[in-house]
């Protein structure tokens, strides 16, 4: 007994060696590293973007109170005081450095945010706002500009830029339009996952597998037509029917990230516990039906 015990350990060893040495259980293991690697760079990338966007908003916070004491001038009567003048200057003066700086902050996000190979969608809606709080923010102090050269000429004389400034946020947000329209795409692309199921022979014929009956049967990776697949976004699909009794999953998928199991209808149905998990190996689902 004792030697048959020692045997089969020695079996189980053997095979978990033989695992470890395959070219499958590698390939997994340079793929797990390089999704670590990957995780780290989108991290750090992360930091970086949410730091700007915080410098960004500090800036802001700074427009909106130098606002309100020019709001405040802008209604009052009377001549204007020479104080008064020289602040209103350096208001004007740095509100226009300010809105300079954030403009060319969120052009080199929107850049960030298109090149990035991550989800940004979350990033991608705090800069559209702050996009638009440029636009609005250049437009109020414009206005507040025409309101104070009217009670003075020599604030009507006022060296700013904010006019032209505000030209450019108009360029800057029809190029955002542009980016928002690409990084949609990039998103769609990144979270798509392709799936079909039919009989052996309908699988075979679509060339997708190789042999079945006296051989095992084996799923092709290369030349996979896309064309061929249903399409799907890997976030919002938790269930796929294939509308057959019997169901059997051909592609490498990890075993605990999915379910097949019985509908009302008796038909089977493959449940996706983990989706991150389920299409870690490939983004190509084939079930072989029956």
């Amino acid at each position: 007994m004792k030697k048959i015990f020692v045997g089969c350990l020695s079996v189980m060893m053997l095979a978990s060696c033989n695992v470890k040495n395959s070219e499958e259980y590698k390939q997994l293991q340079i793929e797990k590293d390089s999704l670590a690697q990957l995780n780290l760079a989108a991290n750090a990338e992360l930091s970086d973007m949410m730091s700007v966007i915080d410098e960004v908003e500090s800036n802001f916070s700074q427009i909106r109170e130098a606002e309100k004491y020019l709001t405040v001038e802008s209604t009052s009567k009377g001549e204007v005081k020479s104080d008064v003048k020289v602040r209103i200057k350096d208001d004007f003066q740095m509100i226009n450095d300010l809105l300079k700086k954030n403009k060319e902050s969120l052009s080199a996000l929107n850049k960030k945010i298109s090149s990035s190979q991550g989800d940004v969608s979350g990033l991608k809606k705090i800069v559209e706002r702050l996009n638009g709080e440029l636009t609005e923010r250049a437009k109020v102090i414009d206005d507040l500009r025409t309101s104070l050269a009217a009670r003075d000429k020599q604030i009507a004389e006022l060296e700013t830029s904010v006019k032209a400034l505000e030209g450019n946020v108009g360029d800057l947000t029809a190029k955002t339009e542009e980016q928002s329209s690409k990084i949609k795409e990039q998103d769609k692309e990144l979270n798509a996952a392709y799936y079909m199921f039919g009989t052996s022979k309908e699988l075979k014929e679509a060339k997708v597998v190789t042999g079945g009956f006296l051989s095992s049967t084996k799923v092709l990776n290369e030349g996979i037509d896309k064309n061929k697949f249903i399409t799907i976004d890997i976030r919002k699909t938790t269930e796929i029917p294939v509308y057959a009794k019997k169901a059997k999953v051909l592609s490498d998928h990890p075993k605990d990230s999915y379910k097949i199991e019985k509908d009302a209808t008796g038909n089977m149905v493959l449940k996706i516990a983990d989706y991150t998990r389920f299409w870690s190996l490939g983004k190509f689902l084939i079930i072989e039906v029956g």
